[in-house]
C-alpha cells in the first residue's frame, strides 16, 4: 500500500512537472468522457432502468401479428376478452387505448387527455393509488363510470382536495365518479405522460362515436400488456398466445385471417422498439471517439518517454524491475484519465441538457436522463479503462528499454518499434475516423434526403388545431356544426381556404380499413386494406393535393346523397393498374362499424399522393370518404391556409370556436412544419450527435497526425541538416515529410472503407433515399480526411523545410 500511495505522490509531481502535457490530456479525456457519459446518461434512462412498475421483468407486452407479412397489428376487443379468458401463462392481461375528454364544469373547459383500460390496469403493474382505491371487476361492464385522476390533474384542478373521493365530474357531458388519485410518479403508458385520467371499458360501451362497441371482432385498435405468471417465460407465453390467435382466425376467418398470431415481448423491449438501433450506434459513436482519444494520448506518451529514458534507465540501474516501471507509469496514467474522468462529468452534465432538446419525445423516458451516481459510476469506469487503454503501450515500451544506451551521457535512443506504434496508433485512428464521418456524411444525406422529399402537399402557411364534439347534444347537428364552423373561419382575413380532416397528416394517427372489390373477389378476410380517412369539401385544394381525375366533395355528399369516395394515385395504380378507376364501386371496411355491411361507394376523384409520415419510405394507397357521410366518426382536425403568418390566426380561431360553444377548449395548435419538425426529431438527432461526434473524431485524429509528424520531425532534425548539407532542396524535405503523412493517411483510410463495407448493414435501417455505401459520400468523406490531414502535415514539414544545416548538425 506505501508503494502505491508513493507511485501517486510521484505521478502528481510528474503532472506538474509538464502542465503542458498534463492540460492536453485531461482536455482531450474530457472531450472524450464527456461525450461518452452524457449518451450513457440516456441509455440508461432508456434501455437500462427497469420499469418504474412492481417486479417489472414479469411484464409482458402482448401483441397481435399477421403472420403472413410479420407486421405487428392491434387487437379487437372481442379478440382480447378471448385472450385473457384462454391463455394459461399470464397473471393478468391488461388493454388499453388512449382517449381524451373535455373536463367541465371548471372555470374552464379544459381537454384531458385519458386512459381506457380494462379494470385490473394497477394488480397487473403492481401499482397503489396514493388516494382512495382501483377498479374493481364489476366496473368494467355497463354501469356507473369510475375514474382515477393523475397527481397532476388532482392538484391542478382539485386543489389537492382529499375529499375529491366520491365526486362526480363531467367529461365531455358523461358523469364520472372519482374514486382514487394516482401517485406523482406513476406513468401508463410511459409514451404519453401527460394521462390524466385512467378508467374502464365501460367508457367505451356507448362512445360508438368515437369506438366500435365491445363486440366488434373486427375493429383492432387494442394495446396490452400482462404479468407473466411465477415460472412461465416470454416464449411460453408467446406460444400460449399464438396458439389462441391462430384458433381465432380459424373461426372467425372474415375479420382475423390477418390477425391470425401472437406475440409476448418484455415490456421494457417493447417499450424501447425501433429506438434501440439509432441509440447503439450513437453509443459506438462515442466509444470510436474515446478509442481515437486514447490513442491520441498514447502517441504523446510515447513521445513523452524519449525524454524519460534517461529516468527510468537510473530507476532500473538502482533496482527497480519491469513490472515495478509499468505499475509506475499505468499509475501516472490512471491519475491522469481520473482528472479527465472529473473533467468529462462535469462538461457532461452541461451537454446533457442540449442532447435531450435535440431528442425531444422521439425516444421514450429520455426526459429523465441526467448525471446521476449511476452515471457517475460509469464515467469513473470508463476514465480508469481509458488510463489502462492508453498508458498500457507507453508503459510496457519503457519497462523493455536499454539500460546501457540510455544512461549514456546525452544521448537519445529511439527503437523502430515506437515509430511503428505510433504510425500504427495514427492509422488506426484515420480508420477509426474514417468510419465515424462516413456514418455522419451517410445520416446527413438520409436526413436531407426525408427534408425535401415530397411530401404531396404544400406544408407552408398552414395552420392546425383541434376541438371535439363528442357531447350527445351534438349527435344530431354535428354536421351543420361543422359547415357553419368552416364559414366562419373562410371568413377570417387572412384565411384562403379551411377544411377539415380526420387524421392529419404528420401526426402518429393512423387507421387502415379493408377494401372489397366486386370485380376481383377474394374470401372474407383477405381483402386489401389502404389508409381511411374522412374529410370534409376543400380539404384537398387547402392542403394543395393536385386533384389529378374526377371531382372534389361538396356540401350535397351528405347522409341522403349517393355514397361516395376519393382515392390516391397510389390505391389506383396498385389495384386497378391500366384499369379506369372512376365509377368503380367499393366497400370501404368491409365488416367494420356497426352491425352489417357498410355501403358501397362509387369512386368519383382520383388525388395525388401525400405522406402521412415524413419518414415513409413510398406512398401509401389512400381512401377518403366525406365526413357528413361518416357521421358516427368524430372529430376532424382543423387546417386553414393563411397569406399571413399562421401563428396570428391562432387568437381568431379560438373566438370562433369559444363564440359556438364555450365549453369547448382548442388543442393541439401547430403549424404544419411544426409537426414535420417533431417527425423528423429521431433521424435528426441521430444525424446531429453522430455529426458531432465525427467531427470531434476527425480533430482529435487530426491532431494526434499533427503531434507525430511534429515529433517525427525533431527526431530527425540532424538527418535533415545532413541531408540539407549534402544538397538536398526544401521542397524535397517537404515532400518527404508530406509523403510520410499520406501514407499513413492512405493506410487509415484503406482500412476505414474495409470496414465501413462490413459493416453497413448496421445503418441500412436508418437510412432514407441512400445506400450505405454509397460512393459519393465516402468519396468526399475520403477527402476531406486526406485534405484535412495533410493539412496538419504540412505545418511541420514546413518547418522540416526551414531547418538550417548547421543548427541541425550541433544538435545531439
Amino acid at each position: 500500500m506505501r508503494g502505491v500511495n508513493d507511485d501517486l505522490r510521484f505521478a502528481i509531481r510528474q503532472i506538474f512537472k509538464s502542465p503542458g502535457l498534463a492540460a492536453v490530456v485531461i482536455i482531450t479525456l474530457a472531450l472524450a468522457i464527456g461525450a461518452n457519459t452524457a449518451v450513457f446518461s440516456v441509455i440508461d434512462a432508456v434501455m437500462l432502468r427497469p420499469l418504474p412498475y412492481d417486479h417489472p421483468e414479469g411484464l409482458v407486452q402482448a401483441m397481435s401479428i399477421d403472420t403472413h407479412n410479420a407486421h405487428v397489428t392491434a387487437i379487437s376487443y372481442p379478440d382480447f376478452f378471448d385472450w385473457r379468458a384462454q391463455n394459461r401463462t399470464l397473471e393478468h392481461l391488461v388493454s388499453y387505448d388512449t382517449d381524451s375528454y373535455t373536463l367541465l364544469g371548471r372555470r374552464e373547459p379544459l381537454h384531458v387527455e385519458a386512459v381506457i383500460a380494462s379494470w385490473d390496469l394497477l394488480p397487473a403493474l403492481g401499482v397503489n393509488p396514493e388516494l382512495g382505491r382501483g377498479f374493481t371487476q364489476t366496473e368494467e361492464a355497463a354501469g356507473p363510470r369510475v375514474v382515477l385522476l393523475s397527481h397532476a390533474l388532482w392538484q391542478s384542478q382539485f386543489g389537492g382536495d382529499p375529499s375529491v373521493l366520491g365526486r362526480s365530474i363531467n367529461l365531455s357531458g358523461k358523469l364520472f365518479t372519482i374514486i382514487g388519485v394516482m401517485p406523482a410518479s406513476f406513468h401508463f403508458p410511459i409514451t404519453t405522460p401527460e394521462v390524466g385520467i385512467w378508467t374502464t371499458l365501460s367508457a367505451a360501451v356507448d362512445q360508438t362515436d368515437v369506438h366500435p362497441t365491445l363486440t366488434n371482432r373486427g375493429s383492432h385498435f387494442l394495446s396490452a400488456i400482462g404479468r407473466l405468471k411465477p415460472g412461465v417465460t416470454v416464449q411460453q407465453a408467446t406460444e400460449d398466445l399464438n396458439a389462441i390467435a391462430t384458433n381465432l382466425a380459424k373461426q372467425y376467418p372474415g375479420s382475423n385471417t390477418k390477425h391470425n398470431g401472437a406475440r409476448a415481448e418484455s415490456a421494457l423491449a417493447a417499450l424501447i422498439g425501433d429506438t434501440r438501433t439509432p441509440l447503439l450506434i450513437v453509443l459506438g459513436a462515442v466509444a470510436l471517439v474515446l478509442l481515437i482519444a486514447c490513442g491520441n494520448i498514447a502517441n504523446l506518451l510515447l513521445a513523452r518517454m524519449r525524454e524519460r529514458q534517461r529516468e527510468i534507465a537510473m530507476r532500473c540501474a538502482l533496482g527497480a524491475g519491469r513490472t515495478r516501471i509499468v505499475r509506475q507509469l499505468l499509475v501516472e496514467s490512471l491519475v491522469l484519465s481520473s482528472f479527465g474522468g472529473l473533467a468529462g462529468c462535469g462538461l457532461a452534465y452541461l451537454s446533457t441538457p442540449v442532447m435531450l432538446s435535440l431528442i425531444g419525445t422521439s425516444v421514450p423516458r429520455a426526459a429523465d436522463a441526467g448525471v446521476d451516481v449511476r452515471v457517475l459510476l460509469f464515467a469513473m469506469a470508463v476514465a480508469c479503462a481509458s488510463g489502462v487503454i492508453f498508458g498500457i503501450i507507453p508503459a510496457l515500451t519503457a519497462s523493455r528499454a536499454d539500460l546501457l544506451s540510455n544512461l549514456k551521457e546525452g544521448t537519445r535512443s529511439e527503437t523502430s518499434g515506437r515509430d511503428c506504434l505510433r504510425s500504427s496508433l495514427i492509422v488506426g485512428q484515420v480508420a477509426l475516423g474514417m468510419m465515424l464521418t462516413a456514418a455522419a456524411g451517410l445520416l446527413i444525406t438520409s436526413f436531407l434526403n426525408l427534408r425535401h422529399d415530397k411530401l404531396g402537399f404544400d406544408a407552408h402557411n398552414l395552420l392546425t388545431l383541434n376541438f371535439e364534439t363528442r357531447d350527445s347534444r351534438y349527435q344530431p347537428n354535428r354536421s351543420q356544426f361543422y359547415r357553419q364552423y368552416f364559414q366562419k373561419v373562410r371568413e377570417l382575413p387572412g384565411v384562403e381556404s379551411a377544411a377539415g380532416v380526420l387524421l392529419l397528416p404528420m401526426t402518429e394517427d393512423d387507421a387502415h380499413l379493408s377494401v372489397e372489390n366486386p370485380e376481383h373477389p377474394v374470401p372474407e378476410g383477405q381483402e386489401a386494406s389502404a389508409f381511411f380517412t374522412p374529410v370534409t369539401p376543400q380539404y384537398f385544394s387547402t392542403m394543395r393535393i393536385p386533384l389529378l381525375e374526377g371531382r372534389d366533395f361538396n356540401d350535397r355528399d351528405d347522409m341522403q346523397a349517393p355514397m361516395v369516395m376519393i382515392v390516391n394515385r397510389a390505391f389506383a395504380d396498385k389495384f386497378f393498374p391500366g384499369e379506369a378507376v372512376l365509377g368503380k364501386k367499393l366497400r370501404p371496411g368491409a365488416g367494420i362499424g356497426k352491425p352489417g355491411k357498410p355501403p358501397w361507394r362509387e369512386v368519383v376523384g382520383v388525388v395525388g399522393d401525400i405522406k402521412m409520415s415524413a419518414t415513409e419510405r413510398e406512398m401509401r394507397p389512400a381512401m377518403y370518404v366525406p365526413v357528413d357521410q361518416q357521421p358516427n366518426w368524430c372529430c376532424p382536425a382543423t387546417v386553414v391556409r393563411s397569406s399571413v403568418g399562421p401563428p396570428s390566426l391562432e387568437p381568431s380561431l379560438r373566438a370562433i370556436v369559444s363564440s359556438m360553444d364555450k365549453e369547448i377548449p382548442v388543442t393541439d395548435v401547430h403549424t404544419m412544419q411544426e409537426l414535420i419538425f417533431v417527425e423528423l426529431a429521431q433521424p435528426r438527432f441521430a444525424m446531429a450527435l453522430l455529426g458531432a461526434f465525427a467531427g470531434l473524431a476527425l480533430l482529435l485524429t487530426v491532431v494526434g497526425l499533427y503531434g507525430v509528424m511534429m515529433y517525427a520531425v525533431s527526431r530527425r532534425t540532424r538527418e535533415i541538416g545532413v541531408r540539407m548539407a549534402l544538397g538536398a532542396q526544401r521542397v524535397t524535405v517537404l515532400s518527404m515529410v508530406l509523403r510520410e503523412a499520406a501514407r499513413l493517411l492512405v493506410i487509415g483510410l484503406g482500412l476505414g472503407m474495409l470496414a465501413i463495407l462490413l459493416t453497413s448493414s448496421i445503418l441500412r435501417s436508418m437510412l432514407y433515399g441512400t445506400g450505405a455505401r454509397n460512393p459519393l459520400v465516402l468519396a468526399l468523406v475520403c477527402l476531406a480526411i486526406g485534405t484535412a490531414g495533410l493539412v496538419a502535415a504540412y505545418i511541420p514539414a514546413r518547418r522540416a523545410a526551414s531547418i538550417e544545416p548547421m543548427e541541425a548538425l550541433r544538435t545531439e
